[in-house]
């Protein structure tokens, strides 16, 4: 069954994109312009699109018969950004008109439990570092089944994709951009917190792409996703204790950007490894390539080992003596030898900042929607606390670690038990699968048809986790062996019996047993 305009305009209405009043006055309008084409869905559904009704992103749903999938909570989704590590990156609409990012675990994700202790720790770190040169997160959360993280949105690009744009760059541009990393990291610092993945994929050069100059933009550091406590720190929070989520031995980070130490035991690294780390992205934006480009990785790590990388001058001919000896520094093979704190570091470069210290503009009409913002949060959270108040509640995160699991990180911790919970977040709906994240295309259940529920009692696989999965298929395979084991030794056992049998005394026929 085709959709026509009048079951678009029923699905706009269902979908709560506009009110009634609104969708009437849309509807005739459209009847109005549209005079020929006005049954044509495809047209009316961009004609929706370029009067700004809806954006492109909705308007691909409603063609395909998709009534959910608009809203978490009170934001409106708008727009798929991307996909990250974690999950599905949106860009939406606050109730009160705030812009912002949703960073959404697929349900597919959100049933395996260390998966899900990674992303809501994540959120947990982000929502204590609040800094100009830090992506800020605003709160955490599940709708229907969708677990979530809310975030800044900001405009612009990566610094990954700004070097494959622009290649090397001068001096000035290089110890600009650095310098407001150098800041982000002092904050993070501040918190007894190291990043472990600084690299140019990690950070955001906030403002215009083609319009404004670098020097005009602001840097942002972003996924904490690897971030962990600094040893001896005390926690952030409660629920930011358990760090033992990574395996034992695992290389974590980026090779090009990898501190020595942290390629041996990432575990129990400190800030410094984030300064070498952002002392390989101030060398790549210089020469345009890391200190030791390789195809081998292995190969990589030895090399941050063992090797001096080419003075930066060498190949940027604008890098003054006085900076190669700054990024020599950063880059020294004992921790002991560099800076050691980001803000000793951003005193030494910023000798090399033309203009002084850089200061983002401030947009006033931006920031009256943030207070009001801020203000709702606010607001929520402590109608939250009164909702909760004696309470006890399932919830998404894990209670905190044994005494003698702090800074570890492993990915089996006894210190975390089945029945973990949380007092501060509302109980963890069923989850509906309104979101088929793992599709490159959004997919939601079809409006005009309803799938069969399931038998009673039928056997689901989607309710085990992949480990269990796992366990379960061995198990299988392992007592199918042993049946075939067991048939082989018994099918043997008795053709041997048989044979002897045969050729027993009392079974011969021979003359010599005729009596």
């Amino acid at each position: 069954m085709e959709l026509t305009v009048n079951n678009v305009y029923g699905l706009i209405l269902r979908s709560k994109l506009m009110k009634l009043d609104e969708a009437k006055i849309v509807l005739d309008r459209w009847k109005e312009e549209s005079k020929t084409a006005q049954s044509d869905v495809i047209k009316f559904a961009n004609w929706l699109v370029s009067r700004k009704y809806v954006t492109e992103y909705q308007a691909k749903l409603l063609i395909k018969g998709h009534a959910d999938g608009y809203f978490i909570n009170s934001y409106k989704i708008s727009e798929k950004l991307g996909t990250g590590r974690m999950g599905g990156v949106y860009k939406a609409e606050h109730e009160t008109g705030q812009i912002v990012a949703l960073k959404v675990l697929p349900p597919s994700k959100s049933r395996e439990k260390n998966f899900l202790m990674r992303f809501h720790r994540e959120a947990q770190m982000n929502m204590e570092l609040i800094h100009p040169n830090i992506v800020r997160t605003f709160e955490t959360g599940v709708y229907n089944g969708v677990h979530y993280m809310v975030m800044d949105y900001l405009e612009g690009e990566t610094l990954d994709q700004f070097l494959k744009r622009s290649g090397k760059i001068p001096p000035d541009e290089a110890c600009h951009i650095v310098y407001q990393a150098l800041r982000g990291l002092d904050c993070i610092f501040q918190h007894g917190l190291v990043h472990r993945d600084l690299k140019p994929a990690n950070m955001m050069l906030a403002g215009p792409i083609l319009t404004s100059k670098v020097m005009d933009k602001t840097l942002k550091i972003l996924d904490m996703g690897l971030g962990k406590l600094a040893k001896n720190k005390e926690p952030l929070h409660q629920v930011v204790t358990a760090l033992n989520l990574t395996d034992e031995g695992a290389i974590l980070g980026t090779p090009d950007y990898m501190a020595p130490e942290q390629a041996r035991d990432a575990r129990n690294i400190d800030i410094r490894a984030d300064i070498y780390g952002l002392g390989c992205v101030l060398y790549h934006l210089l020469t345009g390539q890391p200190p030791f480009p390789d195809t081998n990785i292995i190969n990589q790590i030895i090399r941050h080992q063992t090797e001096t990388p080419k003075p930066a001058s060498q190949l940027n001919s604008k890098v003054p003596e006085g900076l190669n000896k700054i990024i020599n520094t950063m880059l020294a093979k004992e921790p002991s030898d560099r800076y050691q704190t980001p803000e000793k570091c951003a005193q030494a470069l910023a000798i090399f900042l033309n203009s002084g210290p850089f200061v983002a503009p401030s947009i006033p009409d931006s920031e009256n929607k943030l207070k009001k913002y801020l203000t709702w949060l606010e607001t929520s959270k402590t109608a939250l606390k009164e909702k909760n108040k004696n309470k006890k509640e399932e919830g998404i995160l894990y209670d905190p670690p044994s005494e003698n699991s702090a800074d570890q990180d492993s990915e089996s911790d006894p210190g975390i038990d089945d029945d973990y919970s949380v007092t501060f977040v509302s109980s963890i709906p069923k989850e509906t699968d309104s979101f088929a994240f793992d599709n490159p295309e959004p997919v939601y259940k079809k409006a005009i048809r309803k799938s069969k529920p399931a038998a009673v009692g039928a056997f689901n696989l989607s309710r085990f986790t992949r480990n269990e999965l796992l366990l379960l298929g061995t198990g299988i395979g392992l007592g199918a062996l042993a049946t075939l084991i067991g048939c082989i030794v018994a099918l043997a056992i008795f053709s041997s019996s048989k044979k002897e049998h045969e050729t027993s005394p009392s079974h011969q026929t021979g003359g010599d047993g005729k009596k």
